[in-house]
Formats: C-alpha cells, sequence, structure tokens
C-alpha cells in the first residue's frame, strides 16, 4: 500500500522512526490505540495540503483489508483514513508519556539484533 503523510505528521512519525518498518509498526500500533468512532476523517485528496513523497507501507493483508473496508465505509481513500487515525494518534501521544514509552518499547521489541 501506498502512504501519502501531510508533512508535519511524517516529521513526527519519523521523530518516533529509526529504521525501515517502524513506519508500519506505528500505523498498527495506532490501529490498536485509537477507538475508530473517535477518529474525525480528513480529505487528504485535493484538500490542498502538502503531503509528502509515496512511501511504500506494508501492514500485512489483514490490517490492510480492514483500512480498505473501512475506507470503502466512509467514501475516501486507505491514505485517508491512516492520516486520520495518525493524526488522532499523535494528538494522544503528546500528552501521554506512558503511550509514548508503549510506543517505543514496541518498536525496540520488533528490531532484530543490529551489530554496529
Amino acid at each position: 500500500m501506498t502512504l501519502r503523510l501531510p508533512i508535519d505528521l511524517r516529521e513526527a512519525v519519523t521523530e518516533e522512526s529509526r529504521v525501515k518498518g517502524d513506519l508500519a509498526r506505528i500505523v498498527l500500533f495506532a490501529l490498536s490505540h485509537v477507538e475508530r468512532e473517535k477518529v474525525d476523517i480528513m480529505q487528504t485528496r485535493k484538500a490542498g495540503m502538502e503531503l509528502s513523497n509515496p512511501q511504500l507501507l506494508h501492514v500485512g493483508a489483514e490490517a490492510r483489508l480492514k483500512l480498505k473496508d473501512w475506507a470503502e465505509a466512509e467514501g475516501v481513500s486507505v491514505n485517508a483514513i491512516v492520516v486520520s487515525v495518525l493524526e488522532e494518534f499523535f494528538k494522544r501521544l503528546k500528552k501521554s508519556k506512558a503511550l509514548r514509552e508503549e510506543l517505543r518499547l514496541e518498536i525496540r521489541a520488533h528490531r532484530g539484533f543490529m551489530p554496529s
């Protein structure tokens, strides 16, 4: 799946991710920590927002199917769903030190041994 984030959101994601694969982990983590009913879907296409270059995002077939179903139900793109979820998640992340630490532990837990 291809993802295009608003520049400020891309910078927030970059701050939390350091290696390949972290973006997908952050998206999956955000999806599991944000309630669907609390997400205000924002249009990304033709909304006049400056978007980052396209990035490939590998979240797995199950997550991709759920995102696609959600997007179809809302009548928006999958990108709009992911951007909206991440926007809501990062609002919560800024307010919660515990959530920030939980995300960092999740990311670290899934990184393999990387020799220096």
